[in-house]
C-alpha cells in the first residue's frame, strides 16, 4: 500500500510539528453565560478555562468554562466527537437491476433489445438477463453503488484515499482507518491510525486513536480469526447469511478470542445478524408473487381447483416462502425466517429499518366477496329450480362472504350499482312479480284452493319477492327509490356509482377457470395476505388490501 512508503518521512515531519501549538486565536467576540458579549483575544486555553485579553482596555481576565457559552468551550477545547460526520462509504457510478424472483444485480448494466447485460467483479464476463425476468421499473441507472461490487477491497481503499488526497489531518487519517477496518483490511487500518497520531490530533481524537491502535494491534495478532471475519463478510455480501454466522461461530469456538478481538467478533456477528434479519424482511415481500407463480406453473398443479389453491395460499404458502428464503441464505431452519420476519415491527420502533405500506390488489372482478372488499355482489339470474337472484342461501355477511362456491348474493350493503341494481339490467321486475302472483293463485296436485305453492327448499314466492326487494335496496318501495336513505328499506351505505359492479357474478369455480395467470396470482396474494395470519392488514380500500 502507498502509505507504507511515505510513513517514516511523514512521521518525522509530523514529529516536528507536534511541538507547535496555536495558543492564540485572533480577536473575536465571545458570548458570556449571562448573554453579554466581550471583544478580545483568546490567549491561553487551560483545563478549567482560558485567558482572554480585552480589546478596549488591553487588560487580561481569566474566564472559567461555566462563565461562557457552552459552544465556545466545545470549540476551544476541540471537544467534537471524532466519529461525528465521518463518511465511510466508498461508492462508484453504476446501475441496479431487480428481478421478479427478488434478486438484486448491481454493476455496469446495459440493455440491448430485450436483454440486459450486467458486469461486475463477480461477473467479469457479464451475465445476461431477459427483459421479462425484470420487475416493472426494476432497471435503475445512474446511481451510486458499493465500490466493492466492481473492485477488490484494496482497490476500494486506494480509491477512497485518492478522493481524500492530500491526506493532512489526523481526522482524515482516522476516517481512512475506519474505512480500511470496514473493508476488513486491519493492517492498513493500523497504519492510518499511526499516521493520525503523528498529525497533531486534538485531545479527544488522540485518545480515540490510541484506543483504536491497541484494538487493531490485538486483531492483527490473531490473523486466523481475522480471516474468518473477512470470510463471513464475503458470505454475507452474497446473502449467505446463515453460512456466514456459522463460519463466525466455528472461528470463535476454535480460536477463543478475548478482549478487543472478542469485541470485534461480536461487532461483526451482530452486523451480519442484523443484515440477515433486514434481508428476510425485505425478501419476504419480494418472493410472495414468485412463490405463487411457481405453484401455478408446477406440473402437479396444472389442474388445481380454486378451493385447493385457496387452501394452499392460506395454509402452505407461508412454508414455501420460508423455504425459499432459507435456501437463499443457506439456512437449514426455515422456521427461523418467520421469526426474523416477525421482528419487523420491533425494528421500526427502534428506527433500524423503514417499512412502508404494501398493497395486495385482487381486482374488482376478483371475487372480492371472498377477500372482504367493500363492493357489493350483483347476484345471478334465477335458474330453472326457482332460486332467486340475490338470495342468501349460505347466510352471507355484509361483505357477501359465505359459501365461496355459491353464486353471487346480496350483502347487507345492497346489490347492484349506485341507487339501482345490476339485477334490473337482466330482470323485468314487474313481469316477474306478476308471474309470482299468478303462481300463488294456481291450483295443482297437492295444493288447496288459495294455498301458496311451495318451491324447492321451502322458498315461497313471497320469499323471492322480499329477497328481490332487499337485493334492490328498495325495501318494498318503488324500485326507482332504491337506496333512498329516507325510505323504509335498507339504504345503500356508500356511493359506488363510479365502480364497475358485474351484473352477473359467476360461481367461484367458473371465475377461476376463466381467470388469467396474472389475475390468479393477484387474487391468491390477497387471499394469503388476508387469511394466512402473517401480515398485519391495515385496511381494505376498493380492491386493494393495505398491509405490512
Amino acid at each position: 500500500m502507498r502509505i507504507r512508503t511515505f510513513l517514516p518521512a511523514l512521521l518525522l515531519t509530523a514529529g516536528v510539528g507536534m511541538f507547535w501549538h496555536p495558543g492564540h486565536v485572533q480577536a473575536e467576540q465571545i458570548r458570556l453565560a449571562d448573554g453579554r458579549f466581550l471583544q478580545g483575544d483568546v490567549e491561553e486555553v487551560k483545563e478549567d478555562g482560558f485567558n482572554f485579553r480585552l480589546t478596549d482596555s488591553g487588560g487580561k481576565v481569566f474566564l472559567r468554562w461555566n462563565q461562557v457559552d457552552a459552544s465556545l468551550k466545545q470549540r476551544l477545547k476541540n471537544e467534537k466527537d471524532p466519529d461525528e460526520g465521518l463518511n465511510l462509504d466508498v461508492t462508484v457510478d453504476g446501475a441496479r437491476l431487480e428481478l421478479i424472483d427478488g434478486t438484486i444485480l448491481e454493476g455496469k448494466v446495459t440493455r440491448n433489445g430485450n436483454v440486459y447485460t450486467v458486469i461486475n467483479k463477480e461477473r467479469a464476463k457479464g451475465i445476461q438477463v431477459q427483459f421479462e425476468d425484470v420487475v416493472e421499473e426494476g432497471f435503475i441507472e445512474n446511481i451510486q453503488i458499493d465500490a466493492t461490487v466492481m473492485m477488490s477491497e484494496r482497490e476500494a481503499l486506494a480509491l477512497a484515499e485518492e478522493r481524500r488526497a492530500p491526506l493532512e489531518t489526523a481526522r482524515q487519517y482516522y476516517e481512512m482507518a475506519r474505512i480500511a477496518d470496514k473493508l476488513g483490511l486491519y493492517e492498513e487500518a493500523k497504519d492510518y491510525v499511526t499516521l493520525g497520531l503523528a498529525s497533531s490530533p486534538d485531545q479527544k481524537l488522540q485518545s480515540r486513536l490510541s484506543e483504536y491502535e491497541t484494538k487493531l494491534a490485538e486483531l492483527i495478532r490473531q490473523k486466523e480469526l481475522l480471516t474468518a471475519l473477512a470470510a463471513g463478510r464475503q458470505l454475507a455480501k452474497q446473502h449467505k447469511y446463515q453460512k456466514a454466522l456459522d463460519v463466525l461461530k466455528d472461528a470463535k469456538d476454535t480460536y477463543k478470542p478475548t478482549d478487543a478481538v472478542l469485541s470485534k467478533w461480536e461487532e461483526v456477528n451482530a452486523d451480519i445478524d442484523l443484515e440477515f434479519t433486514k434481508f428476510v424482511i425485505t425478501e419476504w415481500y419480494k418472493v410472495m408473487k414468485p412463490v405463487i407463480q411457481a405453484k401455478l406453473k408446477d406440473k402437479a398443479s396444472k389442474d388445481i381447483t380454486v378451493q385447493e389453491a385457496m387452501n394452499w395460499a392460506r395454509r402452505e404458502m407461508d412454508l414455501e416462502i420460508q423455504k425459499r428464503i432459507a435456501g437463499t441464505t443457506m439456512s437449514t431452519d426455515p422456521g427461523n425466517m418467520k421469526i426474523r420476519f416477525a421482528k419487523r415491527f420491533e425494528m421500526i420502533d427502534a428506527k433500524t429499518i423503514k417499512l412502508g405500506t404494501k398493497k395486495a390488489t385482487f381486482g374488482e372482478d376478483g371475487f372480492y366477496q371472498i377477500i372482504g372488499g367493500h363492493l357489493p355482489v350483483a347476484g345471478k339470474q334465477p335458474n330453472p329450480t326457482g332460486s332467486a337472484p340475490g338470495s342468501n342461501p349460505a347466510g352471507r355477511g355484509p361483505n357477501g362472504g359465505g359459501n365461496p362456491n355459491s353464486g353471487g348474493g346480496a350483502g347487507a350493503s345492497g346489490g347492484g350499482k349506485g341507487p339501482g341494481s345490476g339485477i334490473q339490467d337482466h330482470i323485468d321486475l314487474e313481469k316477474l312479480m306478476k308471474e309470482l302472483e299468478e303462481m300463488g293463485q294456481q291450483q295443482g296436485p297437492g295444493f288447496q284452493q288459495g294455498e301458496t305453492p311451495k318451491l324447492p327448499d321451502n322458498i315461497t314466492p313471497d320469499d323471492i319477492k322480499d329477497a328481490l326487494r332487499k337485493a334492490l335496496g328498495s325495501g318494498g318501495e318503488d324500485p326507482a327509490k332504491a337506496g333512498d336513505s329516507k325510505g323504509t328499506g335498507s339504504p345503500i351505505k356508500q356511493d359506488i356509482s363510479q365502480l364497475k359492479v358485474p351484473n352477473v357474478v359467476p360461481s367461484l369455480t367458473e371465475w377461476w377457470d376463466k381467470a388469467s395467470s396474472t389475475t390468479r396470482i393477484r387474487w391468491l396474494t390477497a387471499v394469503y395476505v388476508k387469511f394466512a395470519g402473517t401480515m398485519r392488514v391495515l385496511e381494505l380500500d376498493d380492491w386493494d388490501i393495505k398491509y405490512r
